[in-house]
């Protein structure tokens, strides 16, 4: 006589023997492709977030650095009015606004150049007078107080170390005076000038790097074209970015994983153009 209980016990058995081998490894391997997807999904997502990081941070300090630099250059040239003079430009200031270095300073003290001319990070000296009642032209480049005694302050941008420099007019010379840093991870400082044709004159017809300007020329300067290559401080994955252009617009690859970007502006020297 058959066992009517028979395909109910057969059932309890089937279920009570658990998963096979076979069911285990393809659970297994469904779940490394799902957490495989989510860690992809989440390294994709924090290189993003860092790219994006590095350049608001690159971007952050090299508008400060312009803005420091720029500042400089509006007050080139700054002397006092003598309205005797009937001349287009009624203002006293001996000698050049400006003065560039093309690879940089031999001595941050003395403003010296390096010479011959290198492919190093340029520099450039701003010259202006100190006058009493102008805030702007009795504290320089780093803020310090330019002393009494002294009739022309001149600041020096440099880069040292990866580093922008500003040597400030705080002391009674040049060599006495302290440099600080203005921005850390700077590349290149590439520098050009916009000479005009005569005195009088503002019209630019090109802008030449320092070498190819003669001592005469430096008082007839009117504006100046930087460009600042400034680097993230921390290398990400290669893949988001294996190039950037320099400051003579060349392609260049990127060999340490850190980012590299580019700022350029020009001034107007207004004591000049005015």
């Amino acid at each position: 006589m058959r066992d009517r209980h028979a395909p109910a016990l057969i059932r309890r058995r089937i279920a009570s023997r658990g998963r096979s081998l076979v069911e285990i490894m393809i659970a297994l391997v469904l779940s490394l492709l799902l957490l495989g997807s989510i860690t992809a999904f989440y390294l994709t997502t924090q290189r993003s977030t860092r790219t994006q990081e590095g350049l608001r941070s690159a971007d952050d300090g090299a508008r400060w650095a312009l803005s420091v630099l720029g500042d400089q250059l509006r007050l080139a040239g700054l002397g006092r009015v003598d309205l005797s003079l009937l001349s287009a430009r009624p203002v006293t200031f001996d000698g050049a606004p400006v003065l560039g270095c093309e690879g940089g300073l031999a001595d941050v003290g003395t403003g010296a150049c390096v010479a011959p001319a290198t492919a190093n990070a340029d520099a450039i000296t701003v010259r202006y007078q100190r006058i009493d009642g102008s805030l702007a032209s009795v504290t320089d480049c780093n803020g310090r107080a330019v002393p009494v005694a002294r009739g022309v302050v001149e600041n020096a941008f440099y880069v040292t170390g990866n580093t922008l420099m500003c040597r400030g007019s705080d002391g009674a010379t040049m060599a006495a005076s302290r440099a600080e840093p203005i921005l850390d991870n700077v590349q290149d400082l590439q520098l050009s000038y916009g000479v005009a044709q005569d005195a009088d004159s503002a019209n630019v017809t090109q802008y030449q790097p320092a070498s190819a300007l003669a001592a005469a020329d430096w008082s007839r300067v009117v504006s100046v074209r930087v460009c600042l290559l400034v680097a993230d401080p921390s290398p990400v994955n290669a893949d988001v970015a294996t190039t950037y252009r320099d400051c003579a617009d060349n392609v260049q690859n990127i060999a340490d994983g850190r980012l590299r970007r580019r700022f350029t502006s020009s001034f107007a020297l207004r004591n000049r153009v005015g």
